[in-house]
């Protein structure tokens, strides 16, 4: 079978707490997991495959159907984030107009949060939820034999399957997938408007979360990581391309201390030679653990510090205090890691348009090279939406209806307890302006462009911030 595994475009993406001249920049990260899905079926099964990312290119969906007729796929394949739904669901229309097309399948991490309300989208033979590289599989031999889709593990493809409330699969072993290969995608077109302007990537070295933040809804339930041989053989699979800046996707890369000493001592002894970007909690960074990612290749560490009071913090369980946010940043300057601070506003604690401003001054205050504002946007499914539905704040009939009918003038609810929509997305404004339009900054980041292409990136970035 012919199988097009496809990133939607994003013409009509949910107005979320990010804005869209930040949100366009995450538009340049290839699909990882569309990569992983494709080398697997690859590698384990005699499918075609083909990936189609419309993000990358800026494609209208009478171009995705134009891309689709081409190839004729039997199978479509789209990855869905709850932001994107509404294209996601345009995408399942224009797959349907296309005669070749016989079988439609979403999975993704809308799925993974909301599979009951993603199995009766109109066009849709089956849903995957959690890790769909063997579910598809086993889901694909099914439909090449003719059969009826019915009772397969992490699938929703009869009216008489389950919905599994937790993921069926989840690998015991990440090392058993097999490393994608980039060359399936436009690799070198990839960038990061934060780094050094070379060709980028991404990688996942773990899945999971061990920790209980309010605000989010990674998987708690398992904890899986990959061995560092594993990890570096990926490594050098992107640097044999050409890929010498790469980000470590994971959730959380400092689970423990020692994982990522034991990454370090890998890299170092194979002598790969990269710059590297990873998250971390600020818990338990220490100046021993930074000197050996700096000598490493970490360039850059990104931090969720979300507020600048410990009461802030205790609200959204971070599990961290002021003192050890403060203690984490003041190292990497020492070491010379460059840091990104992420920061909500809007939040339970700030009751006043001054709080805020307090907000954005701690963000200036702490040093980081760059600050990632984001008004708070609880999604259902988070620990924190059930306090703002209990309190009265927030209200779920909108996002019922809205994943059952994805339309574009949906807008997710902020917490408007003290703000109203539109003095929160003022106040956005002002937090970007203040950080990102101060002399020292701009100074800073031109002595460091390094290529005409790296000064038009980070410049269109910039008037994209300044314009709101």
């Amino acid at each position: 079978m012919r199988v097009m595994l496809i990133r939607s475009p994003a013409n009509h993406t949910v107005e979320s707490e990010i804005p869209e001249a930040v949100e366009a920049e995450n538009l340049s990260y290839p699909p990882l997991s569309l990569l992983s899905l494709a080398q697997y079926l690859i590698e384990k099964t005699h499918h075609e495959v083909k990936i189609l990312d419309a993000q990358l290119h800026s494609w209208d969906h009478s171009e995705v159907e134009r891309q689709i007729r081409e190839w004729s796929p039997d199978v479509v394949g789209i990855t869905v984030f709850t932001v994107g739904l509404v294209d996601c669901h345009k995408t399942v229309q224009t797959a349907r107009r296309c005669p070749s097309v016989k079988r439609v399948i979403l999975g993704g991490p809308h799925i993974s949060d909301f599979p009951k309300e993603s199995v009766g989208l109109d066009g849709v033979d089956a849903v995957v939820k959690g890790e769909g590289q063997r579910p598809l599989e086993s889901l694909l031999e099914v439909w090449e034999r003719g059969e009826e889709a019915k009772g397969i593990p992490g699938v929703v493809a009869h009216e008489d399957d389950p919905v599994p409330e937790q993921d069926v699969f989840y690998s015991d072993n990440l090392d058993d997938y097999p490393i994608p290969d980039r060359r399936l995608i436009d690799y070198e077109k990839y960038y990061d408007v934060m780094g050094n302007g070379g060709i980028f990537s991404t990688i996942f070295t773990a899945r999971g979360c061990p920790y209980h933040c309010t605000f989010c809804n990674t998987p708690r339930h398992k904890y899986t990581v990959m061995s560092p041989e594993r990890i570096c053989d990926e490594i050098q699979a992107c640097l044999d391309l050409g890929i010498y800046e790469i980000y470590f996707v994971d959730d959380t890369f400092n689970i423990t201390n020692q994982r990522v000493h034991t990454l370090c001592d890998e890299i170092l002894r194979r002598g790969q030679k990269f710059s590297w970007t990873v998250r971390f909690r600020v818990k338990w960074v220490d100046r021993e653990l930074l000197e050996k990612m700096k000598k490493a290749g970490c360039s850059r560490i990104q931090f969720g510090v979300e507020q600048g009071t410990d009461e802030g913090l205790k609200l959204f369980k971070k599990g961290v205090n002021i003192a050890e946010i403060e203690t984490a940043f003041r190292l990497c300057r020492e070491v010379g890691i460059r840091t990104v601070a992420y920061f909500m506003i809007g939040t339970p604690v700030e009751k006043s348009k001054s709080d805020v401003m307090e907000t954005i001054r701690y963000s200036i205050n702490l040093k980081p090279d760059f600050v990632m504002y984001n008004v708070l946007t609880p999604f259902p499914g988070t620990a924190l939406w059930k306090e703002g539905e209990d309190a009265g704040v927030l209200d779920p009939t909108p996002w019922v209806e809205f994943m059952r009918n994805p339309n574009s003038d949906f807008k997710a609810q902020v917490w408007d307890e003290n703000f109203t929509r539109d003095e929160l997305r003022d106040l956005l404004s002002i937090a970007y302006r203040k950080f990102y339009w101060r002399p020292e900054f701009v100074v800073k980041n031109l002595i460091q462009i390094r290529s005409p292409s790296d000064l038009k990136r980070k410049a269109v970035a910039g008037v994209r911030l300044l314009m709101g």
